[in-house]
């Protein structure tokens, strides 16, 4: 009886120390540690993406799952808890179509990246310097998959400027081969563009003057998830309110994956080389584990 009574106390001990360690971090304790995140093909989605994976299974202790698809489909599958989180939403007018569709059942945790831009862009040394000088340009404009927000802005920009250009629908990782090409030739070639994006740090390029504002200048990119994320995993949620990346700090992301072998191994070296602030996003939301000596 008396061994019982001991190992009672000793166990209600433990669990009145667990409960404080759960307040003195200011989070609730999770039991279920598993996410859902998905992500397209694009350059800044893979490196936000495999960055929040790296930091919460290596060091917040979740189990992660990845899937990429396509942007129509990630806000789909956010707002209908067929996944957790989108960490690459461009907004407000980006892929607006697909905030306002599904606003209701998604949340909008912080920004990730405060300094983004869309537009059309071209090499350095090109004769156009507007939209509006496309009416001179008797080739394609380059472009991405069909349902990236980029391209519905694209065909607005070619109804807007009264453009006879076609939009080719390619690959990013095409894309950029073609352009590329073009520059080591010094040819003419106009492209769907954004930034954060490697492109500018490996090429001389610049965007086109947009006089009818058909790109807006600046945007936001958001990290989103299903309205019952901070129920289930508040600590996740507080990671990515933390979670915000300058535009040098997103470039050298971007960077370092480009030339590695596995997005995992590029995330690691720019983690290095970033430790402060990484360490600031996680501070006090790994999981405690007891220790019984």
């Amino acid at each position: 009886m008396n061994q019982y009574l001991s190992n009672t106390k000793v166990i209600a001990l433990l669990s009145l120390f667990a409960f404080f360690v759960s307040c003195s971090t200011g989070t609730k304790p999770e039991e279920e540690r598993s996410l859902k995140i998905v992500y397209t093909d694009w350059s800044e989605s893979v490196a936000i993406t495999y960055l929040s994976y790296v930091l919460l299974e290596e060091h917040m202790d979740y189990e992660v799952v990845l899937k990429m698809t396509d942007v129509e489909s990630a806000y789909r599958e956010v707002a209908n808890n067929e996944a957790d989180v989108f960490t690459d939403a461009w907004l407000p007018e980006t892929q607006k179509q697909y905030f306002d569709e599904h606003k209701d059942n998604i949340e909008m945790l912080g920004i990730t990246y405060p300094e983004a831009r869309t537009g059309l862009v071209v090499p350095v040394y090109s004769k156009l310097q507007s939209v509006s000088d496309l009416k001179n340009y008797p080739h394609p404009i380059v472009g991405i998959d069909t349902g990236a927000g980029i391209m519905q802005k694209a065909k607005a920009a070619i109804d807007e400027y009264s453009l006879a250009n076609s939009l080719l629908e390619l690959s990013e990782e095409e894309m950029v081969e073609q352009l590329g090409d073009s520059i080591q030739r010094r040819k003419e070639i106009v492209v769907t563009g954004w930034e954060p994006h490697w492109m500018f740090a490996r090429y001389d390029v610049r965007f086109l003057d947009d006089t009818d504002n058909i790109f807006d200048r600046k945007e936001n990119i958001y990290t989103i998830a299903n309205k019952n994320l901070e129920e289930s995993h508040p600590n996740a949620v507080r990671f990515f309110e933390r979670m915000q990346l300058t535009e040098k700090q997103l470039n050298s992301l971007v960077y370092e994956i480009r030339v590695s072998e596995d997005p995992v191994f590029g995330v690691k070296k720019w983690m290095e080389q970033n430790e402060f602030v990484v360490n600031q996003w996680i501070k006090n939301l790994t999981r405690e584990r007891l220790k019984i000596m």
